[in-house]
């Protein structure tokens, strides 16, 4: 069902009217609208709404949180540097057990595209996937920066914190633990392959094995490395390291991120790993590719 037309930047919100008092921060600018409230212990329904929520923790002390979505429950401590995703349209259930401070930023997937500039084009052809807790530093720093903006009265003006979005959607775009392109499955007349493939990328920066995939797709690995071969012209393992070697180029983006960390990231069990297969895919190290970025 189509949604209806995009809301006005002044009116995103995601705080429950009933909570509107722990509100202590709120700033709207062309692309984007932050909101800082603390409150909890929390256990609500969070309903669909049509913009992305980006939320980012400012306290310090432990806390534990957790959401069940599509039926399958989740749960992280959301630590120093990781971003909560929750996009547009999808709903579930969250729970935290304890007032949590927060820095959530709203924005609409035509402020994305508005904000993407060249990279409005790939942009266009991906979705963001709901997370509950990625590492990002460089998102989190753009959302603590957007916040003090907020809290400050905007001191440079609207265009400070408009460029603070331009630059957090420039990270975003090249992200694909986040923004995921969407994928053809035309000719993929296999239930087995497609199951396989939609496995594959919803873990592709997690431990998996030819086990793992095989049992998503309802089959044995011996029949799944057969068909899939035979569909896609390559192997499970090579598959899947291509896709890694794309999700690191993309995390290679962000200067904030190591090579160690963007391997880890990417899903590589070693950095060793990484970097061989790495090589072998794009015929440079991963340090000298960096440099050409």
């Amino acid at each position: 069902m189509p949604m209806a037309s995009h809301p006005e930047m002044t009116e995103l919100s995601r705080v429950p009217p009933w909570l509107r008092h722990t509100v202590s921060r709120r700033g709207v600018w062309k692309y984007c609208t932050l909101e800082r409230s603390c409150f909890g212990p929390m256990h609500d329904p969070t309903p669909a709404v049509q913009f992305h929520h980006f939320g980012v923790r400012l306290d310090r002390s432990p806390v534990k949180m957790g959401w069940t979505l599509d039926g399958r429950s989740r749960e992280t401590d959301l630590p120093s540097d990781h971003v909560s995703v929750i996009p547009a349209g999808v709903s579930l259930s969250g729970w935290w057990n304890r007032p949590v401070d927060f820095a959530c930023l709203y924005f609409t997937p035509a402020s994305l595209m508005a904000a993407a500039g060249e990279e409005a084009m790939f942009a266009s052809k991906c979705d963001i996937r709901p997370a509950l807790s990625v590492f990002s530093p460089t998102i989190c720093e753009l959302v603590r920066a957007l916040c003090s903006d907020a809290g400050h009265g905007h001191p440079y003006g609207k265009m400070f914190g408009e460029s603070l979005f331009v630059s957090l959607a420039a990270v975003l775009v090249h992200d694909g633990r986040i923004l995921q392109r969407r994928r053809s499955q035309d000719g993929l007349g296999d239930r087995r392959i497609r199951r396989a493939l939609d496995f594959i990328h919803e873990h592709l920066f997690e431990e998996m094995d030819v086990g793992s995939i095989a049992e998503a797709a309802e089959t044995s690995p011996y029949h799944l490395s057969r068909v899939f071969r035979s569909a896609l012209g390559c192997s499970i393992w090579q598959y899947v390291s291509r896709n890694r070697v794309q999700l690191a180029i993309g995390l290679m983006k962000d200067p904030k991120l190591t090579l160690a960390q963007v391997a880890k990231l990417s899903g590589f069990e070693s950095y060793s790993t990484f970097a061989a297969t790495f090589k072998s895919v794009r015929s440079l190290s991963p340090a000298h590719f960096r440099t050409r970025l």
